[in-house]
């Protein structure tokens, strides 16, 4: 397995999916959920960026931090020998959503200005989005070893 393209794949092809799925609900929710466009939101709301630049930096930071967390799962998998599998993958999404709750409430408490987000229902979406992502990941490292 080459590692580095092999994480840049599973890291951007399960953020795509995982913010294909966040857009999904937040349409049958009529709510926000993608956590790119929320990112750039609160950008928006304390940087000089206008609105597209801040937008444009929700992506690029979501699509870094999906970068992080297929290493992370990469780096598991090696150092216990396991090979990617839908069930790891998703148990990692979970494990890593959950993390993700904790930062995104931190983030939302500390902000000035957050915007209106239903936050009980964003984490749980964020939990199942996560597990998209780990999944996604899980398939494209059995692809790539």
């Amino acid at each position: 397995m080459n590692t580095i393209k092999s994480v840049i794949n599973a890291g951007v092809a399960g953020t795509t999916l995982m913010t294909l799925f966040s857009e999904v609900i937040s349409k049958v929710k009529n709510s926000n959920y993608n956590e790119a466009e929320i990112l750039g939101e609160l950008l928006n709301r304390i940087t000089p960026m206008d609105k597209q630049q801040s937008r444009v930096a929700g992506y690029v930071g979501h699509y870094g931090v999906g970068q992080v967390f297929a290493a992370a799962y990469v780096a598991y998998l090696k150092k216990t020998n396991t090979k990617p599998s839908l069930l790891n993958g998703a148990v990692y999404g979970a494990l890593s959503g959950l993390a993700g709750a904790v930062v995104w409430h931190g983030v939302f408490k500390a902000h000035p200005n957050p915007p209106g987000v239903d936050l009980s229902n964003y984490y749980k979406q964020l939990v199942l989005a996560h597990i998209v992502f780990g999944v996604t990941a899980a398939v494209v490292l059995r692809k790539s070893s």
